[in-house]
C-alpha cells in the first residue's frame, strides 16, 4: 500500500495530450518515444525542476519506461540516498544528493518520508529500482516491518514482514535476493530463524540455516557491520567476531575477528573496505582479509594525505561516538528491556558518521557546529594506490556544506545521520 503516488501517466498515442503551456506544444506534439529519448538525457537532478513545469512532465520524469530508456542508452546517474533523524522529530528524514551538478551549489533535496518508519537500527540495502528499509526499532521495540521507497518516483510501499522480529542486523544482495542475518533481539527466539532471505520476483521470505553453535557465539545478535564479497555475506557481532553466509551452498563459515570497538561504518569500493575512527582517522584494508585466517585480526592501515580532514572528523558529533563502548553482555545487564534495545542504548552501537561512494570516488559525510547552525558537509575523496599497494592516499576533490540547519536542531544541537547509500537509475 502506497502512501503517495504520482500524477496520471499521459495517454498512449502517437502524441501527447497537451498539459503544459503553449511554449511547449512543439516538444509535446513530437511522438512519445521521441519525447521519452530526449528527457532520459537530461541529468537526473534536473528532473525535480523538469516536473514542477506541467503535469505531464512529472508523468513522465517518474514513469519506468523513461529509466528503462535511460539504461538502454547508458545514461544513468548515480544518486546518494540519506536518511537523517533530526531532533525532536523521532520520525527519519530522507534526502536525495547529486555529486556532480552543473553551475549550481551541491545540497541534499528533501524527499517524501514514509511516518510509519521505524525510527533507527534498520538494515538498508538497494536493489532494483529502489531502497529496501528492513526491520529496526520503533519506541524502542524490534520491528519485522519492510518499506520499500521506489527510487523514480520516491514513493513507498510496504512490503511483507520478516517471520522474526530486528533491529541492527546484517544484510547484502546476492544474485538478486536480499540475506538478512542476526539482529534477533530475544536470545529464546527459534533458531531456525537466525538469517532470513527475501525474494523480491515472488514477495516471500524463507529461513536460513541455523550457524553451527559450536562455532559461533549467538548470544552476540546484534550486527555492528556488513559487507558482500564475492558472493558471500559478511556480518560482524558484537563481539567482534565476523561470520559470513555462501548462499550457493548454503552454509556459514567464520571470519577474521575485528575487536576495536573505535573502527566503525564499513564501506566497500572497488575491493578495498574503509571506515572511520574516533580520532577522524579513515582506514583501509584488503577486503579479502574478511575471510582470512592467517592471522589474529583485520589489519587497518591509514589513509594517507587527508590531515586536513582530521581535525573536524574528530569535533563532528556524526563521527565522534565518545567514551568506551559497552560489550554486548554489559549492555544485557544494564539496560536491555523486557521488547528490546533502549534507543539511547543503540546509540553506542550504531555508527553516526556515514562512508559512501561516487564511482570509484568515495564521499564523506559529517557535521559541523558553527554559530548560530549546524551543517552537514560532504567532501568527495579520490583514491589512489602507491608503493606497490601497500598504499593508499586521497585527494579532496571538493568539500562544501549541503544541508544547513539555522537555528540548529534542539537537544544538545545533535543531528544523527543514520544511513547513507548510493543507487544507480
Amino acid at each position: 500500500m502506497s502512501n503517495s503516488g504520482a500524477d496520471e501517466e499521459p495517454p498512449r498515442t502517437k502524441k501527447l495530450k497537451l498539459y503544459s503551456s503553449p511554449s511547449t506544444s512543439e516538444f509535446f506534439s513530437l511522438p512519445y518515444e521521441i519525447v521519452l529519448s530526449c528527457l532520459a538525457r537530461v541529468p537526473r537532478s534536473d528532473y525535480a525542476y523538469l516536473s514542477l513545469a506541467s503535469k505531464c512532465l512529472r508523468s513522465i520524469v517518474v514513469s519506468p519506461e523513461i529509466y528503462d530508456v535511460r539504461s538502454l542508452i547508458g545514461c544513468t546517474d548515480s544518486c546518494i540516498y540519506l536518511c537523517l533523524r533530526i531532533p525532536p522529530n523521532l520520525t527519519p528524514s530522507w534526502f536525495c544528493f547529486f555529486p556532480k551538478t552543473l553551475n549550481r551549489p551541491r545540497r541534499l533535496v528533501p524527499i517524501r518520508t514514509h511516518l510509519y518508519q521505524p525510527q533507527e537500527a534498520s538494515t538498508v540495502v538497494a536493489l532494483g529500482c529502489g531502497i529496501y528499509v528492513i526491520g529496526g526499532t520503533i519506541n524502542g521495540r524490534h520491528t519485522s516491518s519492510v518499506f520499500f521507497l521506489d527510487c523514480r518516483s520516491h514513493t513507498w510501499s510496504i512490503l511483507p514482514s520478516m517471520r522474526v522480529a530486528r533491529a541492527s542486523a546484517a544484510a547484502g544482495v546476492v544474485d538478486g535476493k536480499i540475506y538478512v542475518l542476526g539482529g534477533c533481539g530475544d536470545f529464546e527466539s527459534k533458531p531456525r530463524k537466525w538469517g532470513e532471505v527475501f525474494d523480491p520476483k515472488t514477495q516471500t521470505w524463507d529461513d536460513l540455516p541455523m550457524p553451527p553453535s559450536n562455532q559461533y557465539n549467538l548470544n552476540f545478535p546484534l550486527m555492528f557491520e556488513s559487507a558482500v564479497m564475492e558472493e558471500k555475506v559478511f556480518a560482524l557481532n558484537g563481539a567482534g567476531r565476523c561470520m559470513f553466509y555462501i548462499p550457493s551452498e548454503g552454509i556459514w563459515k567464520t571470519g577474521n575477528s575485528d575487536t576495536c570497538r573505535d573502527r566503525r561504518g564499513w564501506y566497500m569500493i572497488d575491493n578495498v573496505m574503509y571506515c572511520c575512527e574516533t580520532r577522524g582517522r579513515i582506514l583501509w584494508c584488503e577486503a579479502g582479509e574478511l575471510d582470512w585466517r592467517q592471522h589474529e585480526g583485520m589489519v587497518w592501515r591509514e589513509v594517507m594525505g587527508l590531515k586536513t580532514l582530521t581535525d573536524t572528523l574528530c569535533a563532528s558529533k556524526l563521527v565522534n561516538y565518545g567514551g568506551r563502548m559497552l560489550n554486548h553482555r554489559e549492555s544485557c545487564k544494564k539496560k536491555r528491556v523486557r521488547h528490546g534495545w533502549r534507543s539511547d542504548e543503540l546509540d553506542k552501537f550504531l555508527p553516526g558518521h556515514k562512508l559512501s561512494n561516487y564511482g570509484p570516488n568515495m564521499l564523506l559525510f559529517w557535521d559541523v557546529l558553527g554559530h548560530e547552525k549546524l551543517e552537514i558537509w560532504c567532501a568527495e575523496i579520490s583514491l589512489k594506490r602507491r608503493k606497490e599497494g601497500v598504499e593508499i592516499y586521497g585527494k579532496i576533490e571538493w568539500s562544501e556544506a549541503v544541508l544547513t540547519f539555522k537555528p540548529p536542531p534542539l537537544h544538545q544541537h545533535h543531528c544523527k545521520l543514520l544511513y547513507s547509500l548510493p543507487h544507480n537509475l
